[in-house]
């Protein structure tokens, strides 16, 4: 069966991804040449399967359309290179749907490296796309990563991460930068701040007509030695993070994944989005087989949120505390602090960091 991608989905079937941003870099491919037979062949092809399976059924003639008058005006003729031919192909299909998903490689290895790649082990170096961990004053938490990479490589660090934020009263996380990736990874992490396995979005295919359910998943903790005496470390503190305020940094560049775990908590009211609205991708995306050895990402589900009926396709995640993204942090950090400072038995410092805080401005 075939893999699924999304730029941000939670379903728990496994090895299903999201597609992620297009910035990653693929090994730089030789140029293979193409006969104009052989474009004429895959352009049909391509506008064929574009018919049948592009998740819009308003947007899928016109697409197919598109593609074979472009043919018969000759202007694919002039492409003698696969790579130049489909790159053209992708620029032509994001333009024409506003889809930001569409992506024709020109071979499927490629494609895999860039899109589902079966080994994380090259990012390890980068710490698996976390990149720092921060206790605020105030007793806020603050973690940053850039990527949602699969639980088998990055599930310990994202234990951690609960752990380190498990004592704090407000947890700050930054996704500004973070452009998707694993849903199982958006589930296990939306798992620790909701009191029980919520459905998180349902995604709907056209070609099949069907719809399924993506759930946040319960972790399992536990921390065991190997030590004769069986020491355990106790992880009862992660139930706090259920119920402590939760917020999440956004800016033009988040993405996938991170904008499923956003919209997601968000709609279930667990989460207060601060920042920039969100690139707008939601659209689940696969492989399709072209002639000729290309391989065409078609954008083939839709992601809505079960709550709201709303999908953050092509409008983003819209924040509930819009600012600029480089200020993204400071704000939320002040407007934690305030809510807190409403306690009775709040922190006598707390006005000292506001007054820090508020003092500081973007120059």
């Amino acid at each position: 069966m075939k893999k699924v991608y999304l730029v941000i989905v939670l379903a728990l079937s496994i090895g299903q991804l999201f597609g992620q941003r297009m910035r990653m870099q693929s090994e730089p491919s030789k140029p293979e040449p193409i006969e104009l037979n052989e474009v004429h062949e895959m352009v049909k092809n391509l506008a064929d399967s574009i018919a049948v399976n592009y998740i819009i059924a308003e947007k899928a003639p016109m697409l197919k359309k598109n593609l074979l008058k472009e043919l018969r005006k000759g202007n694919f003729d002039g492409f003698k290179e696969k790579n130049a031919l489909a790159d053209h192909l992708s620029n032509i299909l994001v333009t024409w749907s506003n889809d930001k998903h569409f992506r024709i490689m020109a071979a499927e290895p490629a494609g895999e490296r860039l899109m589902m790649p079966s080994s994380y082990d090259h990012i390890a170096k980068d710490n698996y796309a976390f990149e720092k961990m921060e206790h605020l004053d105030g007793n806020i938490a603050y973690i940053k990563f850039n990527r949602f990479i699969p639980p088998s490589y990055s599930g310990s660090l994202i234990t951690s991460a609960m752990l380190f934020a498990a004592n704090s009263d407000a947890v700050i996380i930054d996704l500004r930068n973070n452009i998707g990736g694993s849903p199982d990874t958006v589930a296990m992490l939306a798992g620790f701040f909701l009191n029980e396995p919520t459905l998180l979005t349902v995604n709907y295919t056209r070609a099949t007509d069907t719809k399924r359910e993506a759930w946040s998943t319960v972790a399992d903790v536990r921390i065991n030695s190997t030590d004769p005496r069986n020491f355990i470390v106790p992880t009862t503190t992660l139930e706090r993070l259920k119920n402590i305020p939760l917020y999440i940094l956004t800016g033009d560049h988040t993405f996938s994944a991170a904008e499923m775990f956003s919209f997601s908590l968000q709609g279930h009211k667990r989460a207060t989005i601060v920042g920039k609205n969100t690139y707008g991708g939601g659209h689940g995306i696969r492989p399709f087989e072209m002639a000729q050895g290309f391989t065409a990402f078609i954008p083939f589900t839709r992601y809505y949120h079960p709550v709201t009926n709303e999908s953050w396709e092509v409008v983003g995640v819209k924040p509930d505390i819009p600012c600029d993204a480089a200020d993204a942090k400071r704000i939320a950090q002040i407007t934690i602090l305030k809510e807190l400072q409403e306690n009775p038995d709040h922190d006598a410092k707390i006005t000292e960091y506001l007054k820090e805080l508020e003092a500081q401005s973007l120059k």
